[in-house]
């Protein structure tokens, strides 16, 4: 999409409670003659109307057109022969920009009929939530958007109403009719609300990588069923194991007074949060609650705070992975198939439901039961330290800038900084909290939320002092990233954007950390976005498949022949994009072939 595909064409008022003139399309004979006129218009509209929700095994009932100054015409595909619908396809390849709501959906469903989209999209969901920047007031289903920015009422009535019926009701033709018609209307409301919000660049970036999510999903990835059981069962043991080590600890130390009505004491409830308090401070642990962030400092010190830290994360592996995943294999093509939003977080990142394989653990027992299909592989490639060549571009840190021009490890640094050591000095161990320090602090993490991340995502156990002292060091160290936090804290703007100008607002005071993360993030986000949009086109020689992503993270399933060539596509495709965006500083993508997801 270019700039001035905002500002094309206008389309005249239609209430959306008016009659919508259609033409419905039942006989392929006609479908080449209906469809010729639209062929040369500048915007046409595309809906459908489904028999369910899953591409992989329900169909396209309709597929509804609408342009300016035509009747909205709907094709009947459970009438039409496949031979017959080479006008249609031609027009979806067309050069009309074509408007649709939730354009993921659609093109999932097309591409599964064998129809595909090609050429300039525009999307209604997200350019809305574009337009929102995060202040969420309303949802995103086309019915509330026309609320929103056209100030009617659009009835849905018929949108769960048998569309596999043989014969289709008025009343469903005129829903799908009046769904596709709206929507050139709200593309002409939206545009110029694009345009002055300085967002139209960063909608041509969101419309240009829905292609790359659709194929992504209907991909899907093959997960090794017979290891993942074996890795259950093994997390499972370990999970009992580690609660009768914690219960031996814990349950001599509850109050005499926990007894059951036969006056018998009762045996130590785990999760219960009041149950477990109650025995740490009868132990002598200066524990006011439970919660993650108040017995990381604590752990240290006192051995039933680490055993109790150590079987909650086993008990969380068993219920929100080990379990649970199986059950999101699809019947069908024996993979699984997630739904990534697009823009899930408010600074632009985004999320994964359906499972959540963006919070698959890191650790390799996890990651090997995802494999490639017979006769492929696995290419994965991720930015190297994305975020902090973000922030160093954004402070213009000079220390930061210059150990990435000259290809240093950064963490080696940092912890050499913080340690007061040489280089040649550093340890594993000291190199591993200094990921932490610097991913933390970019965000102006205090000491106790560090100790927390520190643990959390990188094993390293980091008592209050300890946090309190590296975090001092660093900022000591990096004296640029130190006045980007103090110009941000002094001002503290309801608004902000990212480099690539993407924006996010804020309806009360923000936190300083939200200011920090919401143009770091959501540029590495949009590099990563940018990367996705060509990567369709650039692989396409290779056979290579989209399979997934995890924030810097691109995965593909390529055939053994041509996992050489992808890799180096992939990496090429992954450090332009990149170099887009960071003029200062080097972009650097990491690649590897491998057989399994945890060999990267």
């Amino acid at each position: 999409m270019e700039l001035e595909d905002f500002h094309t064409g206008t389309t005249p008022y239609v209430p959306s409670h008016a009659v919508v003139n259609y033409e419905f399309v039942e006989d392929g004979q006609q479908l080449a003659e209906i469809l010729k006129p639209l062929q040369t218009c500048s915007v046409i509209a595309v809906d459908t109307e489904t028999t369910g929700l899953d591409p992989l095994k329900d169909k396209i009932r309709l597929i509804q057109i609408a342009a300016e100054n035509y009747p909205v015409v709907i094709v009947d595909l459970f009438k039409l022969s496949r031979e017959t619908l080479a006008p249609l396809a031609e027009l979806l390849q067309g050069a009309p920009i074509k408007v649709l709501q939730n354009v993921k959906f659609d093109l999932k469903f097309l591409q599964q009929t064998g129809l595909s989209i090609a050429g300039k999209l525009f999307d209604t969901m997200l350019a809305a939530q574009l337009l929102d920047a995060g202040v969420r007031s309303h949802g995103y289903n086309l019915a509330e958007l026309v609320k929103v920015y056209l100030g009617e009422d659009l009835s849905k009535e018929q949108q769960r109403s048998d569309w596999s019926n043989p014969s289709l009701s008025s009343e469903q033709l005129e829903y799908a009719a009046r769904d596709a018609a709206i929507l050139l209307r709200l593309r002409e409301v939206m545009k110029p609300k694009l345009k002055n919000a300085r967002l139209v660049e960063t909608a041509k970036l969101e419309f240009d990588c829905l292609s790359a999510i659709a194929q992504m999903e209907l991909n899907g990835m093959l997960l090794d069923l017979s290891r993942w059981d074996d890795l259950r069962q093994k997390l499972e043991r370990s999970r009992d194991q580690l609660a009768d080590g914690l219960r031996k600890q814990l349950q001599p130390a509850l109050l005499s007074t926990q007894l059951d009505i036969l006056g018998n004491q009762t045996s130590l409830n785990l999760d219960s949060q009041q149950q477990v308090l109650e025995a740490l401070q009868q132990m002598g642990v200066p524990a006011k609650n439970t919660s993650k962030l108040s017995l990381i400092p604590l752990a240290e010190e006192y051995p039933p705070v680490r055993a109790l830290l150590d079987y909650r994360k086993a008990a969380k592996a068993v219920q929100a992975f080990a379990s649970s995943l199986p059950k999101h294999v699809h019947p069908i093509t024996g993979r699984i198939h997630p739904d990534y939003q697009q823009m899930g977080a408010a600074t632009g990142r985004m999320s994964c439901r359906n499972p959540n394989l963006q919070q698959i653990p890191r650790d390799k027992i996890f990651r090997s039961c995802f494999i490639p299909a017979p006769g492929h592989c696995l290419v994965v490639a991720d930015y190297s330290q994305i975020e902090l060549r973000v922030a160093a571009e954004l402070s213009g840190d000079r220390r930061m800038i210059e150990a990435y021009q000259n290809d240093e490890d950064l963490h080696r640094l940092t912890a050499a900084l913080i340690a007061d050591k040489s280089l040649d000095q550093v340890e594993k161990s000291e190199r591993q909290a200094a990921k932490a320090v610097n991913f933390g602090l970019i965000y102006a993490m205090g000491a106790k939320g560090l100790a927390e991340y520190a643990y959390n995502n990188y094993g390293v156990q980091m008592s209050l002092k300890q946090a309190e002292t590296f975090r001092k060091r660093y900022f000591e160290a990096y004296q640029g990233i130190a006045r980007w936090h103090g110009a941000i804290k002094r001002r503290l703007p309801r608004e902000i954007r990212t480099v690539g100008d993407r924006l996010r607002r804020w309806q009360d005071e923000p936190k300083l950390t939200e200011l920090l993360n919401t143009p770091v993030q959501g540029t590495a986000a949009d590099i990563t976005k940018a990367a996705l949009s060509k990567l369709p086109i650039a692989l396409k020689e290779t056979g290579a498949r989209l399979i997934g992503t995890v924030h810097d993270e691109i995965l593909l399933e390529v055939p053994e022949g041509t996992a050489e060539r992808a890799a180096q596509i992939l990496q090429q495709v992954m450090e332009q994009a990149g170099q887009h965006y960071l003029r200062k500083v080097p972009v650097k993508a990491e690649v590897a072939i491998v057989n399994s997801w945890a060999e990267k």
